[in-house]
């Protein structure tokens, strides 16, 4: 068996990124097989709780593609016996009983981090979760992984549960909800099961709606079971990573009812955005981050949270096990583990860039115009070159034909603007995410 975990891992290296894969699963080994359990050794119990969090179901599923059918438990190092001997079985629910739900303890309103990228959603969610009159009593979640869908939702059952204990949740992802059917057709019980959610579930929560694509008699027991409780006016919340009207291989039923409240997108989070989750991530484990080192992880860090995560838990991980202080240094070591090095910017770039957004010539953006439509740009451009690269502003005005003067008056002018206009400031954190494409991209 230790010969198939090392398969294993070579398959999971081609299927996350280098610098996670050494961080989170390298570290894990084989420890043993007890009663149908693989038991794998790990450094921590932190270590533990994330790698179960994030990529357990990598693992399960390229096990299941080998052909091995095996429970996984993971163990901190010094209780690799102590585990095997006290290995727990989770029960096997009846086909017609709900499952109960199983939310992380982190996921909760008070630690999502909201900005523009979230803040309808959040909005939605938190309506729902307190019950007014006007809140949403269906809530379609869509967002590509990592962006906060589970979180969200299952902050939705926290809150639910704080005001109602006794309320009756029912928490599943689409593929729990489609063994539950399995099952019931092969004991006869799918109206039993169908009674289940219609009289004793107050709110329903189903992940990643999208794996039902193609799934005809699952989608159709779904829509059959969903109609009294939309006619009740129960909470359902559903989520997925692409919209009612683009999952292929759906059933107009099913769709419609997907399709029957409030769809609300979670894009991936801004500049400012990534800050303070940064900033939130290292204070939920003790840490201060310097304003230098936020700055640089904020920068470099795109895409889902759980990258950012585990920036935070690198960071904070290799500090701990090499005594070393979390600095930029030490940031800079673990973006080029998870990310590897971008090409850095120039002021070149950024004035083509630029250039392109606002329909300009480089000779116009160059000229000695002060017409708005050309001196505004040109502002904008010198603002980022100061923001993104290490040239001087005498370099930077060189590239405008403006002298450095210029170039202070112009970062000043538009971070004034961005203090008193919202709709400035979101049209400056849009080209700044451009830039941070163009970088990666390049």
């Amino acid at each position: 068996m230790r010969e198939i975990w090392e398969d294993l891992k070579n398959k999971l290296r081609s299927r996350i990124s280098e610098g996670s894969f050494r961080i989170w699963i390298a570290p894990l080994s084989f420890a043993g097989i007890e009663d149908g359990t693989l038991i794998l050794r790990c450094p921590n119990q932190f270590f533990a709780s994330w790698v179960q969090e994030h990529y357990l179901p990598y693992i399960k599923e390229d096990l299941s593609r080998m052909g091995q059918d095996f429970s996984i438990r993971l163990v901190p190092v010094e209780k690799v016996k102590e585990s095997a001997r006290n290995q727990l079985h989770l029960p096997h629910f009846a086909p017609t009983e709900l499952p109960k739900p199983r939310f992380c303890d982190r996921f909760t309103f008070e630690e999502f981090v909201i900005g523009e990228s979230n803040r309808y959603a959040h909005a939605a969610c938190w309506e729902a979760a307190n019950g007014s009159a006007s809140s949403p009593r269906t809530i379609f979640l869509h967002a590509n992984s990592g962006l906060g869908k589970s979180h969200l939702t299952q902050a939705v059952g926290h809150k639910i549960l704080e005001r109602q204990p006794r309320a009756r949740l029912c928490y599943l992802t689409a593929n729990d909800f489609t063994q539950q059917v399995v099952s019931a057709i092969k004991n006869n019980s799918l109206d039993a099961l169908k009674k289940r959610f219609c009289n004793r579930c107050d709110v329903l929560m189903i992940e990643q709606v999208h794996c039902l694509s193609g799934r005809e008699r699952t989608q159709t027991e779904l829509a059959l079971a969903l109609d009294p409780l939309i006619d009740r006016g129960k909470i359902i919340i559903f989520t997925g990573n692409q919209l009612p009207r683009t999952i292929p291989s759906m059933n107009d039923v099913l769709r419609s009812r997907l399709a029957s409240g409030i769809i609300t997108s979670i894009n991936p989070p801004d500049f400012e955005t990534r800050k303070r989750i940064l900033r939130r991530k290292a204070k939920s484990q003790g840490v201060s981050l310097g304003a230098d080192t936020v700055e640089y992880l904020a920068r470099h860090l795109r895409g889902d949270i759980r990258r950012i995560e585990s920036a935070v838990i690198g960071l904070i991980t290799k500090s701990s096990l090499l005594k070393r202080p979390i600095n930029l240094e030490l940031a800079r070591e673990i973006i080029h583990e998870l990310v590897g090095d971008p090409e850095p910017l120039s002021v070149a770039r950024i004035r083509e860039i630029i250039c392109e957004h606002f329909s300009l010539e480089p000779r116009q953006i160059c000229s000695r115009s002060r017409k708005r439509e050309i001196a505004l740009p040109r502002q904008i451009a010198m603002y980022l070159s100061r923001k993104y690269t290490d040239s001087s502003l005498q370099s930077i005005g060189s590239e405008f034909n403006r002298d450095h003067a210029t170039v202070l008056h112009s970062v000043k002018k538009i971070e004034k603007q961005m203090k008193i206009s919202s709709k400035f400031r979101s049209q400056i954190e849009y080209l700044t995410s451009q830039l941070e494409k163009k970088k990666w991209q390049s």
